[in-house]
């Protein structure tokens, strides 16, 4: 263990001995570089762990990123922050963090904005219903990937 900085490190080999987990080199590039405060690593760790099903922690990794700037953690932030699944819902900080990602161009947020700002998106928001919420803002993403997808394929 290491004391610096106001922060203790602990060697990555001896927290994952300890967890009885693995990772590969690229994963473990990955959290190195996340936790040398780098956003887009923060982000990526983000989305590694919500694909894990470590919501919680994920929403940490894009609160950095996003706190750094980082435009596309703003998105999952607040797409976090809306849904509730990292932990606690507040919807009128994921729609800050979507429009602070909006205003600095990103289609994405954008895109979010749109679909919760719709007849169905206000509705479901009034509401209070997340479900409807989430496969509004889904559409809304798939749209955009899709969108993407066939200009960089022209």
């Amino acid at each position: 263990m290491i004391s610096g900085g106001g922060r203790t490190h602990v060697a990555l080999a001896d927290v994952l001995a300890l967890a009885n987990a693995t990772l590969t080199p690229e994963d473990e590039a990955l959290v190195l570089a996340a936790d040398g405060d780098d956003p887009e690593a923060q982000c990526d760790l983000g989305l590694w762990l919500l694909e894990a099903g470590r919501a919680g922690a994920a929403r940490d990794w894009f609160s950095h990123a996003a706190r750094a700037g980082y435009v596309d953690a703003m998105c999952y932030l607040g797409r976090d922050l809306l849904a509730g699944q990292g932990g606690a819902r507040d919807e009128s900080a994921g729609m800050l963090w979507l429009s602070q990602a909006a205003a600095r161009g990103s289609v994405l947020a954008q895109a979010l904005l749109a679909a919760l700002h719709s007849v169905p998106g206000q509705q479901a928001r009034a509401a209070g219903d997340v479900e409807t919420q989430e496969r509004l803002l889904d559409a809304a993403e798939r749209q955009v990937l899709l969108r993407t997808l066939r200009e960089t394929a022209s």
